[in-house]
């Protein structure tokens, strides 16, 4: 069988020529629709993230509100606390001197005594000269050892010790030197 082709090759390369325009425009359609559609989507993104952001900047307004009532409570925290810290170093200064006697005469035995006691406070450290007495030696040695290995009690130093006969025996006079921190 034997085909003849009856129509002319200029109609044939018009109607190409239309099939290949036909293909361009709905090529040209089909990348506008996808630009549009995604710059649609893209207008409504923008959209709900501006909402979002004026929900989560009314909801950041409410809650400034309670952080500058934090920060105000934390003002008057630190006022109050600086008030306390100042009734509390002075209080522990109002005692020193009581605190100081009580320790000191804490372990005294019965055989000694003070003929004068001396004190200069610097800070929370006393400085302290005492002139004590005592009818025994042994007495007398061991309240110096208990100073010198109590806690509250430093730079212990004894001088020169005197010894003196009266009615009860023997009486031994020695000046004593230290430094006492209260705690």
């Amino acid at each position: 069988m034997v085909k003849i082709n009856l129509i002319p090759p200029e109609y044939i390369a018009r109607i190409n020529r239309k099939v290949l325009i036909a293909k361009i425009a709905v090529s040209a359609a089909a990348a506008v629709a996808v630009v549009l559609m995604l710059s649609l989507w893209h207008a409504g993104r923008a959209r709900s993230v501006d909402s979002r952001l004026a929900d989560l900047t009314k909801q950041m307004s409410v809650l400034q509100k309670d952080v500058d009532k934090a920060k105000q409570i934390q003002q008057q925290i630190a006022e109050v606390q600086k008030y306390l810290d100042a009734i509390t170093s002075l209080n522990k200064g109002r005692f020193i001197y009581t605190g100081f006697m009580q320790d000191l005469v804490k372990d005294l035995p019965a055989t000694l005594w003070f003929s004068s006691v001396n004190t200069t406070l610097s800070g929370n450290v006393l400085s302290v000269a005492l002139n004590v007495n005592s009818n025994s030696a042994y007495d007398l040695a061991y309240w110096i050892n208990a100073l010198e290995i109590s806690g509250p009690y430093s730079d212990v130093s004894i001088g020169a010790i005197s010894v003196t006969d009266s009615d009860m025996g023997k009486k031994y006079t020695v000046p004593i030197t230290l430094k006492y921190t209260y705690q």
